[in-house]
């Protein structure tokens, strides 16, 4: 019995002396051991690399105008014994990632190296603590809204960049920004300039955001992209937050006042489904909400804001786009001393015009036919949704509802819902395929002004 034992423990041990001998980090076949692989140094093209050997990758940085499609290595120190496939005077293309394998016996190991020119970016920037600015790093402008009592001649500019680099004038900086200042700043061969403009605004200074269901703004549909950029370069405090995420929980639509959803035709119903219960919260706590164009759907069972839980019953339009042959807008019914409509001239027929004949239009409607079942009248259409019309169409029709507005009500104990303004006029188009001239567009401004304002409120 005793022979037997030592047979199996000799055998288990030489097991494991085997699978040991085959483990490594550096990628070993566990046949001949030599030494280590590391690159302790390398120089491509003039500038030194750096290494960091837990994440095995290599940065370099070359400056502006570099070919990074031809570069060279210059030198490169390995541990003691090994060998790699870019040995001093190997020329390659940097465009993309490259990785360098370094043998030593059999072990080896990989190194990334990445080529990229010298840059520097501002990452945040704000005045006095409160006022944030929009911040475009291709036109390398900041622009900052503040109200029209702030005192401009001496603010104070906090920022943050790109780390390593000097900036003149330095953080913490009170400066006169009555005219529009430049910042300089410098990345070890990069050098670029920053125009801070201020702009005094009317423009509630709340936490806004535009929402839309892809990552980012270039990847938003024509209508959706355009407004979104005119709310991010004309709105403080604005800011783009994806549907996705919302979901993730990576932003929490209670951090902001009120929420712009201005979907583009057949986002229905697609991540919003998901988010539905994450946006009925919101609401339910005070959140503000402006859902036009097809975000005007989402009252319904999604968001649960309309009592019926019924999105318009009146959609059509949006399939493909058409030149007008005359100008559009909608007409304010009965309630022409609200605020949404402050400052915004009708013409002889009593309307609002927002664009203008040769315009390119979807014609993309979500109206209210009160008179039809189930609402049978105004009065029934208001008890069952629990709103009140706003705007009818372009031909004064009060059945027409294209404009309307859900008041907060105690929706929690201890909490009043947020209020919610719909807009579904086809008038309400943001995109002009003809970008054609059109003297209204300040109507659709001043009207998207006073609705986010009436909203922060």
């Amino acid at each position: 019995m005793k022979t037997i034992v030592n047979i199996l423990y000799i055998a288990l041990t030489a097991l494991a002396a085997y699978i040991l001998a085959g483990c490594s980090d550096d990628n070993t076949s566990g046949l001949r051991l030599e030494g280590e692989t590391r690159i302790e140094a390398i120089t491509v093209s003039g500038y030194e690399g750096v290494v960091e050997h837990n994440s095995r990758s290599i940065e370099v940085n070359l400056p502006t105008g570099t070919n990074l499609s031809d570069l060279t290595v210059d030198a490169i120190t390995l541990s003691p014994g090994a060998t790699c496939d870019y040995p001093a005077g190997t020329h390659f293309n940097a465009s993309v990632p490259r990785a360098i394998r370094v043998t030593n016996g059999d072990v080896h190991t990989e190194y990334t190296l990445r080529a990229a020119h010298d840059n520097v970016e501002f990452l945040s920037f704000t005045l006095d603590n409160k006022y944030s600015g929009t911040i475009d790093n291709e036109a390398r402008t900041i622009l900052i809204f503040v109200p029209l009592d702030a005192d401009v001649t001496a603010m104070q500019a906090s920022f943050t960049v790109t780390g390593g680099a000097d900036v003149d004038p330095e953080s913490g900086s009170v400066l006169d920004f009555t005219a529009p200042v430049v910042f300089t700043a410098t990345l070890r061969t990069a050098t670029v300039r920053y125009t801070v403009t201020v702009i005094k605004d009317e423009m509630s200074q709340a936490p806004k955001a535009f929402i839309g269901n892809a990552a980012t703004v270039d990847a938003l549909g024509d209508e959706a992209r355009t407004a979104c950029r005119w709310m991010l370069d004309n709105i403080p405090a604005s800011r783009y937050v994806s549907l996705q995420q919302i979901i993730d929980g990576t932003v929490r639509l209670d951090d902001f006042t009120m929420i712009w959803c201005h979907f583009d035709w057949l986002d229905w119903p697609g991540q919003m489904w998901d988010s539905r219960d994450l946006f009925n919260s919101y609401w339910l706590h005070g959140g503000a909400i402006l859902a036009s164009r097809d975000g005007a759907r989402y009252i319904n069972d999604v968001w649960r804001i309309a009592r019926d839980q019924q999105s318009p019953n009146n959609m059509f339009g949006g399939e493909s786009s058409e030149t007008l042959e005359d100008n559009l807008g909608f007409t304010v019914t009965g309630h022409e001393a609200h605020p949404l409509f402050d400052g915004i001239e009708t013409d002889s027929d009593s309307r609002i015009l927002l664009l203008a004949k040769g315009c390119a239009n979807t014609n993309r409607t979500l109206q209210w036919g009160v008179d039809w079942d189930p609402y049978g009248s105004m009065q029934g259409w208001e008890e069952r949704t629990g709103a009140k019309a706003l705007a009818s169409g372009h031909f004064y029709d009060i059945n027409r509802v294209t404009i309307a507005e859900f008041e907060p009500y105690e929706a929690l104990k201890g909490f009043s819902s947020g209020r919610v303004i719909t807009i579904g006029t086809p008038a309400y188009e943001w995109y002009d395929r003809n970008n054609a001239d059109n003297p209204y567009r300040d109507n659709i401004i001043a009207l998207t002004k006073n609705a986010i304002n009436y909203l922060c409120q």
